[in-house]
């Protein structure tokens, strides 16, 4: 059984952004000529330092497997370069040299990978940006909206505060596409036609329950007044969550992300008043950059850049989507049905 709600992954819109045409003889800088297969293809991932990103890759190498069964792909590789551009750069290079028919990156740098992904394409090899895009002309992006992911919950936060109030931040990974997106580009900017919120102290948690905690934690004696949190992940608003309630302090208003673990907790406490709004980032996303790469091998035209608005989780449809019988690591919506789940994860209980 597959765990989903009625937010589906990216694959309708996908769809739709798609053309089943043969590719033309001159492609587009994002293309390549059509290969016949079975294929092999690599994921480049930029970190794994979270469930997110644990999930993202199982789900990545499901469907993977799939492909394999199915006689569409020889072989794929997984490659993670914890958090090190660097690294990510020659591991790109290393797959180009192995002869990859396609890549699917979730980069750790919009630009940086760019000299990378010109070596990848003179080399006929596809390549897939999702989740952290980048700004290469051979590259495809699949992506959520992350501007409009961040710019969701500013709207959100300022309403909630009646446009006025003081907030911490809790960033992702510094220097990530997302991280910058998320919150210079989509909610520090819905936020600045709030004079009248102040932003107190900005933490990078990596997107990590533990790290954001514990950030909390740190600033809570510091800050007697925090209206709001605005906070980049579910993870880290969870966190959040645990910090304010270990030191005593009523909870506030916190954004949050589609992650199962903070719909269990928002939910018991929206009887005390908490309340919360999570836009989701499905980790399917490489699912999907993995379908567009077969079918940009096949010879389809694809679209450069495939993208969805966040899909929303609020006070009013929480019910829908939260999964009681399920690990706090979930994150919703997924391919994985129980059983790789509670694999990767491990029982709810």
């Amino acid at each position: 059984m597959k765990i989903t709600t009625k937010l589906s992954v990216c694959a309708s819109i996908l769809a739709a952004l798609l053309c089943s045409v043969a590719n033309p003889a001159l492609a587009a800088d994002h293309l390549v000529g059509a290969k016949t297969g079975p294929y092999v293809v690599g994921l480049s991932n930029s970190f794994s330092g979270n469930s997110w990103r644990a999930q993202m890759v199982a789900e990545f190498k499901l469907a993977a497997d799939q492909l394999k069964a199915d006689g569409t792909l020889k072989d794929y590789l997984v490659s993670d370069a914890t958090g090190n551009t660097a690294s990510q750069i020659q591991q790109i290079q290393n797959m180009i040299a192995a002869k990859v028919d396609a890549i699917v990156v979730d980069a750790n740098s919009e630009t940086a990978l760019n000299p990378a992904i010109e070596a990848a394409h003179k080399a006929g090899v596809i390549v897939v940006a999702f989740d952290n895009t980048v700004t290469s002309p051979y590259a495809i992006n699949v992506s959520t909206d992350q501007r409009k992911f961040g710019e969701v919950g500013g709207e959100w936060l300022a309403k909630k505060l009646n446009g006025k109030g003081s907030i911490v931040v809790l960033s992702g990974l510094a220097g990530s596409p997302v991280n910058k997106q998320r919150w210079d580009e989509g909610a520090k900017k819905a936020l600045s036609k709030y004079p009248d919120i102040k932003i107190l102290t900005e933490v990078n948690a990596d997107w990590d329950q533990a790290k954001a905690q514990q950030a909390v934690a740190n600033l809570l004696p510091s800050f007697p007044k925090i209206d709001a949190v605005y906070s980049q992940g579910g993870a880290m608003t969870l966190g959040a969550i645990y910090a304010f309630k270990a030191a005593n302090r009523p909870l506030v208003p916190m954004v949050g992300e589609a992650n199962n673990g903070l719909f269990k907790v928002w939910k018991a406490e929206q009887k005390n008043g908490f309340s919360s709004i999570s836009p989701s980032n499905p980790c399917a996303q490489s699912v999907d950059a993995l379908k567009v790469a077969i079918q940009a091998l096949k010879g389809e035209q694809v679209a450069k850049d495939i993208s969805q608005d966040p899909p929303t989780i609020t006070d009013e449809n929480l019910d829908k989507f939260v999964q009681v019988d399920m690990p706090d690591s979930l994150w919703l919506p997924t391919t994985l049905d129980a059983a790789h789940l509670q694999a990767l994860f491990g029982s709810a209980k």
